[in-house]
């Protein structure tokens, strides 16, 4: 997300009248009104249904850490709003869905432990559920088939901004890296860092492991440089698996035309040497460290008060 995006994002939470949030670990999303710890896939019944349609069961081993599993919170919360959801179990979840969704009428928790899993559609017609969906033609008939014409980005490289800047991940993390930093993943990745091409390196005075201040139509991050030919010249690159580095401060707003997909892989930037942090990196490293001091204060048994 962009600086504005982001400035225009946290304006918004700022307006929420109540701003729920439930994570296995803590965040960088600081904005919530409630926060509640979730349990692991161990701690909890329920089903995982995948882009196959594969319903698989999720049966609880271990009593949660928390207290509670995530339905319990859910309607604990409910409750608390004013809304009473008389649930006993997981199960009974399962059966009000199975009641509403044609798709979903004959599953349930018992099924499912009895057939390892179920492919929806799962009903009077596929009491055992539909491994294939479409034998000889589509639901709707035939298949229909959309010619879209190709529509370039609107972000350009100039004499300011002469250098492409891709974004994508690696393989020791998974995602912006929430869980796999808290693991020893880190050991093969630390920091997110800028790749650059040799020629781009010497001409800009960039050697491995200067900081680099990367700046772009929308905004301006700091990150150590990787000087490296695995990149073309004129193309640099970086990771966004830890959050104080901000790849996304410097990334546009612009998207694609049909899926609104954003368009992180083209932006245009300068890289330059520099010494210090970006000013959105000293803000966010002054309230994150706000944010871990409250949290400290928070759990410290001495700070919690016994009825």
């Amino acid at each position: 997300m962009p600086a504005d995006g982001l400035a225009n994002a946290e304006t918004a939470l700022k307006l929420v009248v109540l701003l729920g949030v439930r994570s296995r670990q803590s965040s960088e999303s600081h904005a919530a009104c409630a926060a509640c710890l979730g349990a692991s896939f161990l701690e909890k019944s329920g089903t995982f249904t995948n882009a196959e349609r594969r319903i698989s069961p999720v049966r609880r081993v271990m009593a949660p850490k928390n207290g509670m599993e995530d339905w319990e919170i859910t309607t604990k919360l409910s409750a608390a709003l004013g809304y009473e959801m008389n649930y006993g179990h997981a199960s009974e979840i399962m059966d009000e869905i199975a009641e509403l969704t044609p798709t979903f009428k004959g599953v349930s928790f018992k099924k499912i432990d009895e057939l390892g899993s179920i492919q929806w559609p799962c009903n009077d017609e596929a009491p055992e559920g539909t491994p294939t969906m479409h034998v000889d033609e589509f639901v709707r008939g035939k298949g229909k088939f959309f010619v879209t014409q190709y529509v370039p980005t609107t972000e350009k490289v100039n004499k300011k901004f002469p250098l492409i800047l891709t974004t994508g991940r690696i393989l020791s993390h998974y995602n912006v890296g929430a869980q796999t930093r808290r693991t020893e993943n880190v050991v093969w990745h630390k920091e997110d860092l800028i790749e650059l091409h040799p020629h781009d390196a010497e001409d800009r005075g960039i050697k491995e492991g200067d900081w680099v201040g990367i700046s772009s139509r929308a905004g301006e991050t700091v990150l150590r440089a990787k000087v490296t030919e695995r990149v073309q010249a004129g193309v640099v690159y970086t990771t966004f698996h830890h959050p104080e580095s901000g790849a996304n401060v410097i990334t546009t707003d612009n998207s694609d035309w049909a899926t609104n997909c954003p368009e992180f892989k083209v932006t245009a930037v300068q890289l330059t040497r520099v010494n210090q942090l970006s000013d959105w990196q000293k803000k966010y490293k002054t309230f994150s460290e706000e944010q871990i001091d409250l949290t400290e204060k928070a759990t410290n048994p001495s700070n919690i008060a016994v009825e």
